[in-house]
């Protein structure tokens, strides 16, 4: 049993271990990494991890967090603790999706149980107001499914905001249909508060999100953090249209609060009033949850959260992520690294291609194969976007290739009947086990930065029982996946249609 499993751990090792880009249509072996010796590295390093990215905790709310933090790997253990969450919630529940289902009845049941049996219960919601709009062919709609829990426990304790982007405007967004006019800017954080423990994840509150599209989910209790979280979502929803019953056949109606712009009328002031409230929300977290440098150990866990809301102003995920990719070459040349990056879509950022190529560290990136693709069984043009992120790919590959970089790979997450939609970085500075994780909704593709509303979390990993669980969630994703070749890669792109190749420019713009 013993030798089975010291098999089993280090054939799923073998995941970390560095890659080659290859040539060949063959998938290169993948060496041991727990053995391999790090470009660059001269031995281990005496700082630890909470000194090597003590910058990111500067300027920045940090959160110590005492209380174990809970990985969860599967979306089914995903919506049992929605559920459990929603049971046993007593003061609050704060939702915060793209969206949800339009046929989660089962949800909004749980939902309109939790208000009933406890009166002091609040709920509030926060959701796109273009995708919470979105009709199904039933008519059925996130709003309209929402619209009965404000109706029978009114608006004071149910609390449904749909945040609409100001990009979309005017004529524009009277000529631009349902889904279509969703490419302008989104509403993107996930996450899911419940009392005062919040799961921060990327994933949305519908069904194949609860069975077989796979994500990350991180469980933290923390009154605190929990409390940013809520507030954040709040702040939001100052500036977001509030769902309001309505007897009409239409079920509910739309409502901007009167001290706020309207963003389809008034796009400027909006902006101006929006940029206000968060900043003074940002400044206000960042100046009650300093941590002082010595007030820290390298057995504690930290928590930093960041939002990037460039159209509105506000670009704070986005400087952090530039100081994590420089921190992290500074550390590689001198002690080596090897960081590992996952996305739902390979549309990573120029910016973020340039990080990984030109860095000292050991990348391996990891996204949907093909049919992996939660556009995979679309129609329409959409049909064509997995085939568009492999022509991605393949200039990506060429680019690395061309620098010598076969320290850097891809891997496609390639399980039976299940779409990958996970994102996040696990940074292994030149340890075995992870030293830091982050986690959340952005994608880190040029939408992450430019168009929609983001929030992830950097935790700087104290315990060594967390290292552990966050390197075996890696693993757990790695396990489904594969090596594709420069080779691959090349066949897909040729298969592809001229016509794609033009609108790339478009579509990385857009997806």
């Amino acid at each position: 049993m013993n030798a089975i499993r010291a098999s089993l751990v280090a054939q799923r090792a073998r995941h970390l271990g560095p890659r080659m880009l290859s040539s060949s249509s063959t998938a290169p072996r993948r060496p041991d990494r727990t053995r391999a010796s790090p470009q660059g590295n001269i031995g281990p390093s005496v700082l630890s991890a909470h000194q090597v990215f003590a910058p990111l905790a500067k300027n920045r709310p940090v959160f110590k967090i005492s209380k174990p933090i809970t990985v969860i790997r599967e979306p089914q253990q995903f919506y049992r603790d929605l559920l459990h969450g929603i049971k046993h919630a007593r003061r609050r529940i704060c939702l915060s999706s793209l969206y949800i289902g339009s046929d989660e009845t089962q949800l909004i049941s749980a939902l309109d149980r939790a208000l009933e049996q406890n009166p002091a219960l609040q709920l509030c919601v926060l959701l796109d107001c273009l995708r919470g709009t979105r009709t199904d062919a039933t008519g059925m709609s996130s709003a309209a499914l929402l619209s009965p829990l404000v109706a029978r426990f009114g608006a004071e304790r149910v609390q449904v905001a749909m945040y609409h982007t100001p990009a979309l405007s005017g004529l524009s967004k009277q000529a631009w249909p349902q889904r279509y006019n969703e490419a302008f800017g989104l509403q993107h954080i996930k996450a899911y508060v419940f009392d005062d423990e919040v799961i921060v994840s990327g994933a949305n509150l519908s069904r194949d999100y609860f069975t077989n599209r796979q994500d990350r989910y991180m469980r933290i209790p923390d009154r605190q953090f929990t409390d940013y979280f809520a507030g954040l979502i709040a702040t939001i929803s100052q500036f977001s249209f509030r769902v309001l019953a309505d007897d009409r056949a239409s079920r509910y109606r739309l409502q901007m609060a009167p001290s706020v712009a309207d963003p389809t009328r008034e796009p400027r002031a909006f902006i101006r009033e929006a940029n206000e409230r968060m900043a003074e929300f940002l400044q206000r977290a960042e100046l009650e949850h300093a941590v002082e440098a010595g007030a820290v150990s390298e057995h504690d866990t930290l928590a930093i959260p960041t939002v990037q809301m460039r159209q509105l102003g506000i670009t704070q995920d986005e400087a952090h992520m530039a100081e994590f990719f420089d921190l992290v070459n500074t550390f590689a040349r001198s002690h080596g690294c090897r960081s590992l990056m996952a996305s739902a879509y390979f549309n990573f950022s120029d910016q973020y291609k340039r990080s990984v190529l030109d860095s000292a560290s050991r990348w391996d990136l990891l996204v949907a194969s093909p049919q992996a693709n939660g556009f995979y069984t679309a129609k329409g043009i959409s049909q064509f976007i997995p085939d568009m992120y492999s022509i991605i790919e393949h200039e990506f590959v060429r680019a690395a290739s061309a620098r010598a970089r076969g320290d850097i790979s891809i891997e496609e997450y390639a399980r039976a009947g299940w779409t990958f939609h996970g994102k996040g970085v696990w940074c292994y500075l030149n340890q075995k086990l992870p030293q830091l994780t982050m986690i959340g909704s952005p994608n880190y593709g040029y939408r992450s930065i430019y168009r929609d509303l983001e929030a992830q979390v950097t935790v700087i990993l104290g315990s060594a029982q967390l290292q552990t669980d966050i390197h075996q969630e890696a693993l757990g994703l790695l396990s489904h996946s594969k090596i594709v070749s420069q080779d691959e890669l090349q066949q897909r792109a040729r298969g592809s249609p001229l016509w794609l190749h033009g609108l790339k420019p478009f579509i990385m713009k857009k997806m």
